[in-house]
């Protein structure tokens, strides 16, 4: 049964499920794509190792070999001398589930921003835990128990406000903490998680060129431990800058494929062409059809869950086109903008009108102001209100002067593009060097003001930079350059674009590297789409949350990037009962 519920995420070619049982309880886990880190069993406990953390006390070339408990062990010996220290030990996304047999209890420990999450049901009578909302659902009987607040602000954030999730009685567990559950005394034996490191302003250097050593030295580390027995690699390759970092600090030994996937062969296809030449990549493009994300909304929805946007399942199919499950590693760049950039920090609205101008932070947050949408009622927004300001309460205590900035960081489940990470881990074997512990800790401790305008990004990998020295981003500035620099570069590349769009001269070629969602609006299958949750979807599951204001049309009262979020839960809590 527990098996069954984890098979169902997937539509093809599902993973092997082992499961163990015991007077204890019982256990089901897939086979772990990381294919040295399978679980370990003992007279005495169960342990298991989720995702594939680089490990930073020992060598990690058991990557390239064939011991199923090769990264395993090492872990699980380090744990039982005492001498385990999860913030520096284990790098990247990861989840860790010790089930001591003959004591009946059960630790779980999350990563340091919870990238992989982990759902928790306790009552009077059970315990369970889970990696996949849905498949802890049924496994807890709660699969009809819908948190319909939830799923409201998932429409209008796309993600549940933390610590709730698509159900009731179904929490998200806490980021860089020891759980520690007692399933044969009750729910109230379970004690407060130990947080074992916590985001707290402090800075830690003297100086941003400092802070920048360390950063550069933090990344290339992790890309060095992971691929030191490897002999071919591949990454994503894209006309930005981070991919760019992450192929100069590649090993020379290496052979190196590098891969993008476009609407067209654009502007960003080109550059990156260019730029896989320079650092010696055999470069790919695969392209998607006008519809493809329509077309891989059920499979995605499934692998990736309720209440988490499944349009960043970016890699799904082309996994199996471009053959990525037979690399020993596939690194991408995720998250560079929002850890080292200031992506997310709240900056002055001047720079999205005019791109040339420097960034700079506006003081305060934005986050607690009140949800209005006419399509809801106003006691389900207040209730969402209530929500975020409980999450921001406790995000205070850590983040007072940058709360703005890492609303969306910690957990990592408030920022909507997680999924992204959780997708590729079942796919194959990803990795994502800015995500590893070094750089989250500088990310924590230095002031947004070094992040702005790429400052400490800019200076630790500028070397990086130097082959693809005189190749422009995609948005038009030279990587290798500060940002002062870039300033006029900006400004020609923002003005040249006003005229052509004034002449007529800006073409039909979406040159962007992510998918054209003004393109897929204009399709049948979406009007189709849109249609069907306004004649039946809308009414009959939102029954008692819809406000009597209410237009009969959706695109009055959602911007399409909110009407996918209403599809994608259509699909996920109607379509499949009908």
């Amino acid at each position: 049964m527990l098996a069954g519920y984890l098979r169902e995420i997937y539509h093809r070619d599902p993973p092997e499920v082992s499961e163990y049982h015991g007077e204890w309880g019982s256990l089901a886990v897939s086979q772990n794509i990381y294919k040295e880190f399978q679980p370990y069993e003992t007279e005495a406990q169960l342990f298991v190792i989720i995702g594939g953390p680089v490990l930073n006390f020992c060598s990690n070339r058991f990557l390239t070999g064939d011991d199923p408990l090769g990264g395993t062990l090492p872990v699980f010996e380090r744990f039982q001398n005492g001498d385990i220290r999860w913030d520096e030990d284990l790098s990247g996304p990861f989840a860790i589930l010790i089930v001591d047999k003959l004591e009946k209890t059960i630790q779980c420990i999350t990563d340091l921003m919870l990238f992989i999450p982990v759902y928790e049901f306790v009552s009077d009578r059970f315990t369970a835990l889970g990696t996949h909302v849905d498949a802890l659902a049924k496994t807890a009987g709660r699969q009809s128990e819908i948190d319909k607040v939830s799923l409201v602000d998932f429409v209008l954030h796309k993600l549940i406000t933390y610590p709730y999730t698509a159900y009731t009685g179904i929490w998200q567990c806490c980021p860089a903490a020891n759980h520690t559950y007692y399933p044969f005394s009750g729910p109230s034996s379970k004690p407060e998680p130990k947080r074992y490191w916590t985001p707290v302003e402090q800075n830690s250097f003297d100086t941003i060129d400092e802070a920048a050593e360390e950063l550069r030295k933090a990344v290339t580390e992790e890309i060095e431990r992971v691929t030191e027995s490897m002999v071919h690699v591949a990454q994503f390759i894209s006309g930005g800058e981070d991919s760019r970092t992450i192929a100069g600090l590649m090993p020379d030994h290496l052979k190196k494929d590098g891969f993008i996937f476009l609407d067209n062969m654009n502007r960003e296809g080109r550059i990156a062409r260019k730029v896989s030449g320079v650092y010696g990549l055999n470069f790919t493009v695969k392209l998607r059809e006008p519809t493809h994300y329509l077309k891989i909304l059920p499979e995605a929805s499934d692998m990736i869950g309720s209440g988490r946007q499944f349009t960043h399942a970016h890699t799904l199919g082309f996994h199996k086109e471009c053959k990525l499950t037979e690399y020993d590693a596939v690194f991408g760049g995720f998250l560079a903008n929002s850890l080292l950039k200031a992506d997310e920090a709240r900056k002055t609205d001047k720079r999205k009108r005019y791109p040339f101008l420097p960034d700079k932070l506006v003081e305060g947050e934005e986050h607690s102001r009140p949800v209005e949408n006419k399509l809801f009622t106003s006691p389900v927004l207040r209730e969402i209100d209530k929500r975020r300001h409980s999450f921001i309460k406790m995000l205070r205590e850590y983040r007072k002067d940058s709360l703005h900035e890492w609303f969306q960081f910690w957990p990592r489940s408030m920022g909507y593009a997680c999924p992204n990470v959780d997708v590729n881990r079942r796919l194959f074997r990803s990795y994502e060097p800015f995500l590893c512990n070094k750089v989250i800790k500088i990310s924590a401790s230095v002031p947004t003001t070094w992040k702005l305008n790429r400052r400490i990004y800019a200076k630790a990998f500028r070397e990086s930079h130097k082959p693809a020295k005189w190749i422009p981003h995609a948005n038009g500035y030279l990587p290798f350059f500060p940002w002062w620099f870039n300033v006029p570069l900006l400004f020609f590349f923002w003005f040249r674009k006003k005229i052509k769009n004034r002449l007529g001269l800006s073409g039909k070629v979406h040159d962007g590297p992510w998918f054209d969602w003004n393109a897929l609006v204009k399709t049948d299958e979406w009007k189709t789409l849109v249609k069907e949750c306004e004649k039946d979807f809308i009414k009959d599951f939102f029954e008692g949350h819809l406000s009597e204001k209410r237009s009969d049309r959706l695109s009055n009262e959602l911007k399409h990037s909110r009407i996918i979020n209403l599809i994608q839960i259509r699909y996920q809590f109607y379509k499949k009962k009908q």
